[in-house]
């Protein structure tokens, strides 16, 4: 008959235990990984969806209310004007700011509104820019910043770090 014999008897019964044994390792691995990764992804996805839901209900509060004050509504466009400028000189007040000159430039025609114009010269300590700056761009109605030009003042003491920075501003804003 076959004269072919093994050895080790016992090696192939432990070769395929320890090939199965592996792959069934590998594959729960596999699987634990896979189910994280899922899971993460979706934890994404719900916080996207909760995010767009929360801009939508805050754009859909907001939208009425913000149509109506982007425009200063006075009967004249010269009060309208002279409003503004208040509302400026109380805002430059609220932050500090020492201002020079506050010039109505004229008013003019701009897609069915009248755009107003004003330009500010002044000076500010320089920790008070961004709270000033942050108190225009949430002013209701809207100011629109044209253009802003700042240097450092000029002061007796030269060499001292807080001297004040001098700006000016020109400034936008509308009325119908």
């Amino acid at each position: 008959m076959n004269s072919f014999s093994f050895y080790n008897p016992t090696l192939v019964r432990r070769i395929g235990t320890l090939l199965v044994v592996g792959t069934s390792v590998v594959m729960v691995l596999l699987t634990v990984l896979l189910a994280n990764i899922a899971r993460g992804n979706y934890s994404d996805i719900t916080n996207q969806q909760d995010m767009i839901l929360r801009a939508e209900r805050a754009a859909s509060q907001q939208a009425a209310p913000q149509v109506l004050s982007n425009f200063y509504d006075n009967e004249t466009p010269q009060l309208s004007q002279s409003q503004m400028q208040t509302d400026m000189q109380a805002l430059a007040e609220q932050n500090q700011v020492r201002l020079e000159v506050i010039r109505a430039d004229q008013i003019e025609q701009l897609n069915g509104a009248l755009r107003m114009a004003l330009t500010l010269n002044g000076a500010l300590p320089e920790s008070q820019l961004g709270g000033f700056l942050e108190s225009l761009a949430a002013h209701e109605p809207r100011i629109v910043v044209e253009t802003i030009s700042l240097r450092r003042a000029r002061s007796t003491n030269r060499s001292s770090d807080d001297r004040p920075l001098a700006i000016q501003l020109k400034l936008s804003g509308f009325t119908r």
